[in-house]
């Protein structure tokens, strides 16, 4: 056997190995799919324990393996993407079972990997042979799976096991023979029962009975099994019979469970002692002892798929014959089962209400007593061919007499049902309700008489001409047409002659067209009558043709058309005038019908839309004519829909805009008016505009030279107090909520001295431009005079507000401004404040944001501040905060005391990398003085270098002994106003050259924004630190994301997320997207990230998930005193 600790060593990196290659190729599971495998891992775990617990009676492997069927079945069911979390869960398991059982030792681990090597073929070859949603649906697929898994596999896995352990444990038949038949066993018994177990199997409100069926008989079953084998002899045929009796009277799976519950009873007793498996000495391999425990398995399980198969087959029989049953009763139409003699077997209830007959009183009848007398003979005889097999079905049409003496029509079909001697069972009728039909026919044939004497009254003649004998027949309409007398003979010639000289020639070739080219015949033509009058006619006739086409007859009608032609006249005159007219105008003109299609363009229309009049015509005018309110603006509904659906209009006079086919615009002022006929209804309307582009071109540039800053073309104070107003008036009425924003530049006047007006002017107008771009399409910048901007940010949260703000700060902070060759830098501060319906004085919300951007100013610049009441008290109270005398008090008496907190991987918290200082204010005789507060004070003082020279020589010289002995390493805070002192960085060079702390150890923060804004000052005093070997820790970083080309210029080692992109990133998905872009751009720039603070669990995973380096926060581990850790047991490791 391999020695121990190679053993381990080598399993260990092999399932490092692969858990690497599982990772970087596969998600990890879901909580759910995690629960899953951690209960198969379990069940693995229990049954391991259970069988090799039986080993202790027989030879070093165990008799019987369950742990293996257990996984394989688990595999099947899991996604293949998660069998690599299931096997190796498993195989810690199995593993672990052996470690409980014989003490930890090498011999397990590739007897497991066997293990779990068989579980994966097997599930892979069940999932190749096996259907998923039913494995084992007959006994075919029973047997694929007992070949598989029962024989197969545990043959293949049995020669690996046997080459492994023959050497060291004995005969290589031995080995083989107890691996294989302790694997089929456990395969056979547990295998079924895994692959058709679903979830809710057992779930007792479904299934009560089928529950406690299975809990007798298995306590029936189990029994038996006890009794054949403390008392009978041959115990295993009374066990067979028990679970042949169970399989027959159980479904598969409740079968499959018994048969398992009695090999784990028989295995039970036999680790118990309470049975003894009899050994015949004669066979040269013992294991094959066990054969009985296999044949106890197998014809149980194949006479359940047996009966399986049966109840199935039983189940499609009822199945179809229900289908049969309900396709009959819930038929639309009637249907009948009728007995050879004519007598009703069954009837539906269509064929009931059809017949007017109840279902009781329909059977005792004959068909033959409700037929109608005159259709009986003829389906008799019908009837009699079908029984005699001369034809296969019938239908006619025939009648009913119902129970009430009413005859109804039906359709009837017929066909016969013949048992195995083609014989004649019954007959199936299909009885379709025709009653409707056949006075539809009569209606059709009243119709016609009328549609007879509808032309005789509407004046209509008709006519008919055979074209063989060329005899004209008239009726006497056309003789009152032709002012003929009637009853005269009528030919050709005759109605030839009144026909007008010039139309003659053309209705002689026209009518010889028609009946060459068998074209539709109609022809328009004037009679000139004798008294010298004009009479309009029309002539319209089909043809009649033989079966080889050629013409026999035209039958036609002639309508006198004279009144109709002369008000088309007298219509087509009147709308050539107005056309003329409508040509002629500037305005343009459009006319629609009732469904707003358009019937006529004027030029100026189509000129203005582009579109034709001949293209426009029959189109629905919104596909034409494109109205919008403003350029830009929404589409509006057009003023004919309001017309013709009489809603009320409102003209948009000043802004509504008519958009050409090609893209271009007018401004436009429309009217609009209905088309009515006599009676007044409402049959089209009438669109009228005429271009104002000029005028009003003219009015909005003097509107919006008022009402804007000349220099930078944004709403000037007047405008943007106008637009405020609005904003608080929604906030009254709809409850909303909007932000207001006061932005400073700080440094421009240094800009406007040094480099002059024009030098300010252009910066003015590059950051307007900027601070437009960066802000959404409904938020509002205002110049108010100077180097201040107003911002409204409408439906917006405070907090979005400010990280708006903040984003646009930084933007400006970071903005580089080129004049006449030099670069000059400035930055800006804000103070932000809410517009809501408790907080809508116009006044004091513009106050609450001034008081909050002078806040900002005044506390470091480049800052952003929400408005907080106390701000207000502040400024009203300045004498209340820390005097300069307070502040200096502090720093020379040391009441200030070192915190640390330690910084940490995330998935490792207690392998401290360092630790980041923080200062806490301690006077214990006075009143309490927040962190906060003394900042604000040492900022307004400009006393921050002393504090950070006070910080320095603490840590740098008084404890660097102590921090040395316990190898820490120290995150230093540096403030922007100490680092543009010179003193104070020549001091800090010197103390990092004489401290007893390695530089290696020192690591220094600074504000993104320090190192953006001083690039060259402080970025080239940073490199000095970094030279001996200090580390540079960036934080604040993550509102803009270019400034990380900024950052790049300089030699970064670590790089520190904004806290408040931490704060949400579990449950903000576009902060977790932000944070592993940054994350990932970092590391590939060789920039270590770290992340704080993480005070929730899953904040804590969701960093280690995106894979940041380093986190700090109460999940890390706690801030405390300085002094603590230096008088702690704790010690770096290096």
């Amino acid at each position: 056997m391999m020695d121990l600790p190679v053993t381990i060593n080598m399993f260990a990196s092999k399932i490092r190995r692969y858990m690497d290659l599982s990772a970087a190729e596969k998600p990890a599971p879901d909580n759910k799919t995690l629960l899953h495998i951690t209960i198969i891992s379990i069940v693995v775990f229990l049954l391991a324990l259970f069988c090799i617990r039986l080993s202790e009676q027989s030879e070093n492997l165990a008799p019987l393996w369950f742990p293996t069927a257990v996984l394989m079945v688990a595999l099947f069911h899991h996604p293949m993407r998660y069998w690599s979390w299931q096997l190796l869960a498993a195989g810690i398991s199995i593993i672990a079972a052996n470690f409980i059982l014989y003490g930890i030792s090498g011999f397990p681990l590739p007897l497991t990997l066997i293990n779990l090597t068989e579980a994966a073929a097997g599930a892979w070859l069940l999932r190749k042979f096996l259907q998923p949603k039913d494995p084992l649906n007959n006994l075919f697929s029973w047997l694929k799976f007992s070949v598989c898994t029962v024989i197969l596999v545990p043959l293949l896995s049995g020669l690996a096991a046997a080459w492994y352990l023959a050497p060291q444990n004995g005969s290589f038949t031995q080995v083989l023979t107890v691996w294989f038949m302790s694997e089929a066993i456990g395969m056979l018994a547990l295998g079924p029962v895994g692959l058709l177990y679903r979830r809710g199997y057992f779930n007792i409100t479904n299934k009560t009975k089928a529950l406690f069926d299975m809990i007798w008989m298995m306590i029936v079953s189990l029994s038996a099994c006890y009794i054949g084998l403390m008392y009978l002899p041959f115990p295993f045929t009374f066990i067979i019979m028990a679970l042949i009796w169970t399989s027959i009277r159980l479904p598969r799976f409740e079968t499959f469970t018994i048969c398992f519950l009695a090999t784990l009873l028989i295995a039970m007793m036999i680790n118990f002692n309470l049975f003894t498996l009899q050994v015949d000495t004669k066979l040269s391999v013992q294991a094959f002892s066990f054969i009985p425990l296999l044949m106890v398995l197998i014809p149980p399980h194949a006479m359940a798929m047996v009966m399986h198969a049966f109840r199935m087959e039983k189940e499609h029989i009822v199945e179809s014959e229900n289908r049969f049953r309900n396709a009959m009763e819930y038929s639309a139409i009637g249907m009948a089962l009728v007995s050879p003699e004519g007598k009703w077997m069954q009837v539906n209830q269509a064929l009931c209400k059809l017949l007017g007959y109840r279902q009781e009183t329909l059977l005792t009848l004959t068909f033959q007593q409700i037929t109608h007398p005159e259709d009986l003979s003829a389906d008799l005889k019908l009837l009699d061919d079908l029984y005699h097999g001369h034809i296969p079905s019938y239908s006619m049409e025939k009648r009913y007499i119902r129970s009430d003496g009413e005859v109804v029509w039906a359709l009837l079909v017929v066909s016969v049902v013949r048992d195995h001697a083609q014989q004649p069972l019954y007959y199936i009728s299909q009885v379709e309700d025709i009653n409707d039909l056949k006075k539809s026919e009569i209606v059709n044939r009243r119709l016609m008489e009328r549609i007879t004497l509808a032309n005789e009254a509407g004046g209509i003649g008709i006519w008919e001409l055979d074209i063989r004998k060329q005899l004209i027949s008239w009726d006497k309409r056309m003789y009152e047409l032709y002012h003929i007398p009637f009853n005269t003979p009528v030919d050709e010639t005759v109605w030839q002659q009144y026909i007008h000289p010039e139309d003659i020639n053309r209705v002689k070739r026209e009518y010889s067209a028609a009946l060459t080219q068998r074209q539709p015949y109609r022809l328009d033509f004037r009679l000139l009558l004798p008294n010298g009058d004009i009479v309009h006619l029309r002539n319209q006739a089909n043809m009649i043709c033989d079966k080889n086409g050629n013409i026999l007859r035209l039958i036609g009608t002639t309508l006198d058309m004279t009144e109709i032609r002369n008000l088309t006249e007298a219509l087509h005159e009147e709308k050539e005038r107005l056309h003329i007219t409508l040509d002629s105008i500037g305005e343009a003109v459009v006319c629609t019908d009732q469904e707003m299609k358009i019937t006529f363009m004027n030029p100026v229309a189509e000129k203005m839309t582009g579109w034709a009049n001949t293209i426009a015509l029959g189109q629905p005018i919104q596909h034409i004519i494109k109205l919008t309110n403003g350029v830009d603006g929404p589409e509006i509904d057009n003023p004919i829909e309001h017309c013709l659906t009489h809603r009320p209009y409102s003209s948009l006079n000043e802004s509504i805009v008519l958009h050409h086919r090609d893209g271009q615009y007018y401004d436009i002022q429309e009217s609009v008016a209905p088309l009515k006929t006599l009676e007044g209804t409402v049959v089209g309307a009438v669109l009228v505009f005429q271009d104002v582009g000029e005028s009003r071109a003219m009015m909005r540039k003097l509107s919006h030279s008022a009402s804007h800053d000349n220099l930078t073309g944004l709403p000037n104070r007047a405008n943007f107090e106008n637009k405020l107003k609005a904003a608080i008036q929604k906030s009254i009425d709809f409850d909303q909520q909007h932000a207001l924003a006061f932005l400073d530049l700080d440094y421009f006047k240094a800009v406007n001295d040094t480099a002059g007006h024009p030098a300010g002017d252009a910066l003015l107008k590059e950051l307007s431009q900027l601070m437009r771009q960066h802000l959404r399409n409904s938020d509002c910048v205002a110049r108010l005079g100077g180097d201040e901007f107003g911002l409204l940010m409408l439906n917006c949260t405070l907090p979005h507000a400010k990280a708006i703000t903040q984003s646009l700060v930084s933007m400006i902070n970071g903005y580089h401004f080129y004049w006449e060759d030099k670069l000059y830098r400035i930055g800006a501060s804000a103070g932000v404040t809410q517009i809501s319906s408790s907080n809508s004085q116009r006044s004091e919300i513009m106050a609450q944001a001034d008081i909050a951007c002078y806040t900002a100013k005044h506390s470091g610049r480049g800052q952003v501040y929400l408005y907080q009441p106390r701000q207000k008290q502040l400024l009203a109270r300045q004498h209340e905060l820390l005097s300069r005398e307070e502040v200096e008090s502090i720093l020379s008496e040391n009441q200030l005391l070192l915190q640390v907190t330690p910084t940490a991987p995330p998935k490792t918290p207690l392998s401290v990398c360092f630790y980041q200082v923080s200062l806490e204010i301690d006077r214990p005789q006075s009143p309490l003085v927040s962190q906060s507060a003394f900042e604000e004070a040492a900022t307004l003082y400009n006393l921050l270098p002393k504090v950070d020279s006070w910080i320095c020589e603490q840590l740098l010289v008084d404890h660097a002994q102590a921090i040395h002995q316990k190898g820490l390493a120290l995150a230093i805070p540096l403030s922007e106003a100490a680092l543009l002192k010179e003193d104070f960085r020549q001091s800090l060079l010197t103390l990092v050259q004489q401290t007893l702390l390695p530089p290696q150890s020192l690591y220094w923060m600074i504000d993104e924004s320090t190192l953006l804004q001083y690039p060259f000052a402080i970025g080239n005093f940073l490199a000095k630190l970094q030279q001996p070997g200090c580390k540079l820790i960036v934080k604040e970083f993550g509102h803009n994301l270019n400034d990380f080309e900024l950052l790049a210029e300089h030699h970064i080692d670590y790089l520190k997320f904004n806290s408040e992109l931490i704060a949400h990133i579990h449950i903000n998905q576009m902060d977790e997207v932000l944070i592993s872009i940054i994350n990932g751009t970092a590391q590939r720039a060789n920039i270590a990230t770290l992340a704080g603070p993480v005070e929730l669990p899953p904040t804590l995973s969701k960093l280690i998930d995106i894979g940041v380096d380093l986190a700090d926060g109460t999940m890390i581990g706690r801030t405390e005193p300085l002094s603590e850790v230096l008088n702690s047991s704790y010690f770096a490791i290096k």
